[in-house]
Parts: C-alpha cells; sequence; structure tokens
C-alpha cells in the first residue's frame, strides 16, 4: 500500500511517524493549553470540511483537494477527499482501510500485524486531532498566540528535522482547530483549513 498517494498530509506524517512511534512526554502540557485539553477530551463527534493545498517547490501551480473530515470519540477517523482525487481513509480502533471509488479498489491495515503501519496512522490521528499529548514526546511546542490560540511544533530530534520543519495549528475562539500547515525543509508545505464545524460535546 502506498500512502504517499492519500496526499501531502500523509505524506509528511508518514516521514513523521517512522521516526518514532509516540511514548512519555518530556514535560507537562503548557499551562495555557489545559482549556484546549479538556475540550478535546469532551468532544463526542466533529465534523468539518477542508480544503487542502500543497505547495511544491518545483511546481508553480499548488494541488487543491477539498473533502470532509468526521470523528467520533473512540478513534473513529473518517477522511474523505471529493472528486476528482476521490479516496477515504478510515481509522476505526487498531484498523485502517483506504479506498479509492473511481478506481473500485480498496486496502485493509490491521495494526496488531503491522505495527509500523499502525504508527503512521496513530501520527496522522493525531495531528488531524490535535492530540498534544501524543505529538509532544516528537515535538517542542510554542505557543504563538494564546487568544484565539495558535501553537507550533517544531521536532526534537536532528533525524526527523531533516524530513520536517514545524507544525502549525490555529485554533479559533471555540478551541476548534482551523488551519493546520506543515512545513519541510526543501521548500514544500502542506496547508490544510477547516470550516463547517459541527461539534457534540459531553456535559460536564
Amino acid at each position: 500500500m502506498s500512502v504517499l498517494t492519500l496526499n501531502g498530509l500523509f505524506a509528511t506524517t508518514l516521514l513523521l511517524a517512522l521516526h518514532g512511534a509516540a511514548g512519555t512526554s518530556p514535560e507537562p502540557l503548557p499551562q495555557e493549553l489545559l482549556a484546549l485539553r479538556e475540550t478535546l477530551q469532551r468532544t463526542e463527534k466533529l465534523s468539518a470540511r477542508f480544503t487542502q493545498t500543497r505547495h511544491l517547490a518545483a511546481l508553480r501551480d499548488a494541488l487543491v483537494t477539498e473533502g470532509t473530515l468526521d470523528y467520533q470519540k473512540g478513534g473513529r477517523l473518517v477522511w474523505r477527499t471529493l472528486p476528482p482525487a476521490e479516496s477515504e481513509l478510515v481509522l476505526d480502533g487498531q484498523h485502517a482501510t483506504i479506498s479509492y471509488p473511481g478506481m473500485g479498489a480498496a486496502q485493509s491495515v490491521d495494526f496488531s500485524s503491522e505495527p509500523g503501519m499502525g504508527r503512521v496512522f496513530e501520527t496522522i490521528r493525531a495531528v488531524l486531532q490535535a492530540d498534544l499529548d501524543r505529538l509532544l514526546p516528537l515535538f517542542r511546542l510554542t505557543v504563538e498566540r494564546k487568544e484565539p490560540l495558535s501553537i507550533s511544533l517544531s521536532p526534537r530530534s536532528e533525524e526527523l528535522g531533516r524530513t520536517l520543519r514545524r507544525i502549525r495549528l490555529v485554533f479559533d475562539r471555540s478551541l476548534r482547530l482551523v488551519r493546520v500547515v506543515l512545513t519541510e525543509p526543501d521548500g514544500d508545505s502542506t496547508e490544510i483549513s477547516f470550516r463547517d464545524h459541527n461539534v457534540q460535546t459531553a456535559t460536564r
């Protein structure tokens, strides 16, 4: 299976995940991000539309795709890319399924038998859910702006820094993720903008 065909986000997180699984964070989450953690923990379901723009240093024109994201607490995440680059990625527990409806092709991965792929998809899920507890073992975190919240993540290791320069996560005043920017050392970058959020949260 080629994860690289899914688009820039997954190509970048593939490189990221192959440098190691998330372990224990070397420092606690900053105080100003505790509200974000609480909001994420209370989220039961979330859906949104996205526009992904992939900038390649070797190309003048950007590669733009549209789609939808659906998340359900417990780990189920569905990332759909609309035609003409139609595809669907479903992460559910210890399984991932990638399908290409236009080609009539699909493939499933069982993480228990392919732990390397499991790390890849868990990292994808962590980025899309802004799961800082999973990302902090790999990245140093900087709060760029407190309100509305904007943070950046830079690689802790030199090895990871050779494939990924920075991840930037931008939130609105309701702490909904509205923008992800992944920047690579060679000048390539991927920007994902989220809109039309529908969030269901658990009562306190």
